[in-house]
């Protein structure tokens, strides 16, 4: 029997595909499904991908359905972080085959985890409804999401949940169950379907999940506190293979001094790694027309290098004027980019990538005090982590603030995927959610997802916008952001199984 004989019969036409055309439209379905995600953020493309595969599962043993998961996982994954291997062929210094040779096996990596949750959730599946059957396969696919999300330091790109932002009717739902929670109410919806739901029963559902989710988006979760405050962004856009060209730092330098003294706000924003030097390396000169150029009431705040007592190298944001002293160390770091994994030295010494072996920031972190705000800072990757947001906004940040260096995969959806992203921790938060980058996507988004400015990609700019600070805390921040939705899951995951087994043993 082939690998996909198993499959669920598609009809088309009155006719049954062929076990290999199913096979191939399930993969072409999962390398279809970035395109849910931004750039172009056709929000309800995801629920139509996922279809196929969730067929799939309806009828299949725990390995048929590791095999349909593969199927579908590897290719959404290799497509939707393909622009990794920029990164490592042409500032890296691996050959390009080799680069798309280590996204394809990191790709392997990912799609394993979602193997790992279809092989669960059908070996376990409680027997009874779709509707049962449905939320417990939901369930066991968003619990290996949130694996995927810290096993390993974690890597939870294209976590399905961050998919739905405006205008998508489950952006509602950020507040209250963050981007994990949501992934979970989408896969109900679609496993629902492809479980044996009627027509005239599922309709209903959405629409109330729709309407649920519109209501949510009037409630206002948070409350305005203090004085609004004027920050001013700088995207420089330095090419990444100009960046660490010695012959043109000096130009670099001087070039955003000169940019800082064309701004307005209290709060100056550079990107991160904006003076790609050790903070003790920065001219004296530079600092001195900076000085000039703020006066005694603004703040810069820089990305740069530190380096502590014990000699760690640390990826920071050093400030200096009115706001200093304040520096911020970054404290999820990236693996290969900037520390070598265990196990993996050897592909780490392949690379060559500058500044690449540093050491993680403390993990609780002052705020950056400007005004009447406090901006929890946090730099590139971080805002990926739901719970590292969603811990300092608890601490008393009244808004969020981040410093990217995109340049890295040039030209390619990382920037708009990155973006999105900020705009998922501002509804999950319900704080304002700014970003300055070196090359895009530069901007900021309002507590309700909307987007309050944004910069034109690689083009030299500086964006000048207004911040208010809020207080008050969503229920996602409240109750402990994804583990407080986790926990709420492992109930209703518990609640299922147990009825199953109390049903069997009758």
């Amino acid at each position: 029997m082939s690998v996909t004989a198993w499959l669920p019969r598609l009809i088309l036409r009155g006719r049954a595909l062929p076990s290999w055309a199913v096979a191939c439209l399930i993969a072409a379905a999962g390398a279809s499904a970035p395109w849910a995600f931004a750039p172009t953020e056709v929000f309800w493309w995801l629920p139509v991908a996922l279809l196929p595969l969730l067929f799939a599962l309806k009828q299949a043993n725990p390995r048929q359905a590791m095999v349909a998961a593969l199927l579908w996982a590897w290719p959404y994954f290799f497509v939707g972080v393909g622009w990794l291997s920029v990164a490592l062929a042409r500032y890296g210094g691996l050959p390009w085959p080799a680069a798309w040779a280590a996204v394809a096996l990191f790709a392997v990596y990912l799609a394993a985890w979602w193997a790992l949750a279809a092989g669960l959730a059908v070996r376990w599946s409680p027997a009874g409804s779709a509707f049962r059957r449905a939320v417990f396969t939901a369930a066991v696919f968003t619990a290996t999401e949130w694996a995927r999300g810290w096993v390993f330091t974690g890597f939870p790109w294209l976590s399905p949940g961050l998919s739905q932002t405006p205008p998508s009717p489950l952006a509602g739902f950020y507040p209250l169950v963050g981007s994990l929670g949501v992934g979970f109410l989408l896969f109900v919806m679609v496993a629902l379907l492809a479980f044996g739901m009627p027509w005239r029963r599922w309709l209903p559902v959405v629409l109330l999940v729709a309407a649920l989710g519109g209501v949510l988006r009037s409630v206002e979760w948070t409350r305005p506190v203090g004085a609004p405050l004027a920050v001013s962004l700088i995207q420089p856009a330095i090419p990444q293979d100009q960046k660490w060209d010695g012959a043109l730092l000096g130009r670099h330098l001087w070039r955003q001094a000169e940019l800082i003294a064309q701004t307005r706000g209290t709060l100056v924003v550079l990107p991160e790694t904006s003076l790609p030097l050790l903070d003790v390396q920065i001219p004296d000169e530079w600092h001195g027309l900076v000085a000039q150029t703020l006066g005694e009431d603004r703040t810069v705040l820089y990305g740069t290098f530190t380096r502590d007592e014990a000699g760690v190298i640390h990826n920071s944001a050093v400030a200096q004027g009115k706001a200093a002293p304040f520096s911020y160390h970054k404290r999820h770091l990236v693996p290969f980019g900037e520390y070598s994994p265990p196990l993996f030295g050897w592909f780490f010494r392949a690379l060559s990538i500058p500044m690449s072996n540093q050491g993680p920031g403390e993990p609780l972190q002052p705020f950056l005090h400007v005004g009447e705000t406090a901006a929890a800072v946090d730099i590139c990757y971080e805002s990926a982590f739901a719970d590292l947001i969603a811990g300092d906004v608890r601490a008393g940040a009244t808004w969020l603030l981040n410093l990217s260096n995109l340049a890295w995969y040039d030209r390619s959806a990382a920037q708009a995927q990155h973006a999105q992203i900020g705009r998922v921790r501002a509804l999950e938060t319900a704080r304002p959610w700014v970003q300055a980058t070196n090359t895009g996507v530069s901007g900021g988004f309002d507590v309700d997802g909307r987007v309050l400015a944004v910069l034109p990609e690689w083009r030299e700019s500086i964006l000048e916008l207004t911040v208010q600070g809020r207080r008050g805390e969503t229920p996602f921040v409240r109750f402990y952001g994804e583990m407080g939705t986790m926990a709420l899951l492992v109930l209703l995951t518990v609640a299922l199984r147990g009825r199953n087994l109390l049903g069997s043993r009758r």
